[in-house]
């Protein structure tokens, strides 16, 4: 790792990169389908009702996982970071900004498709997750602290 001024401050006390928080927002954003349907398997009498109430159909529910999936492959490299890393972790480094790009992508086809079945009426929700997905779009473009962040896994060597 190739550190330079001012990375002091993307690494912990133990010289660990640090998960950049923008990160952990876009996850959460793109892996809402799944977070949704791992809280709906703690209700023990319908476990559909929780999904229900998100989405309307079976196919926007599917489809929400298939915008995820992307997320969750940089979701399972994060799980891999360590101080002995696997040697896969840095290579697939350099392609997880692509990735997040692709589920940013996919989501706003998603949340057209939402926003245009249902026109004319407001919903308080999809706004919030458009404005969610704005707010991607900007971290994605601008955060320094997740461009370094993928720039310093890439180029970890052990």
């Amino acid at each position: 790792m190739q550190l330079q001024l001012g990375d002091e401050r993307y690494l912990t006390n133990d010289g660990q990169l640090k998960t950049p928080l923008a990160l952990i927002f876009l996850l959460a954003l793109f892996l809402r389908g799944y977070i949704a349907w791992i809280i709906s398997l703690t209700f023990s009498e319908d476990r559909s009702r929780l999904l229900q109430f998100f989405y309307a159909n079976t196919e926007q529910f599917a489809l929400t996982l298939s915008v995820g999936v992307p997320a969750l492959a940089v979701l399972i490299m994060l799980t891999q970071i360590k101080a002995k890393m696997p040697a896969w972790v840095p290579k697939f480094a350099r392609i997880a900004p692509a990735l997040l790009w692709l589920s940013w992508v996919a989501d706003g086809v998603l949340l057209a498709s939402l926003v245009a079945a249902n026109w004319p009426h407001f919903a308080f929700v999809k706004a919030l997750i458009i404005f969610a997905w704005l707010i991607a779009f900007w971290l994605l473009l601008y955060s320094r602290h997740l461009k370094r962040f993928f720039q310093l896994l890439a180029t970890e060597t052990d």
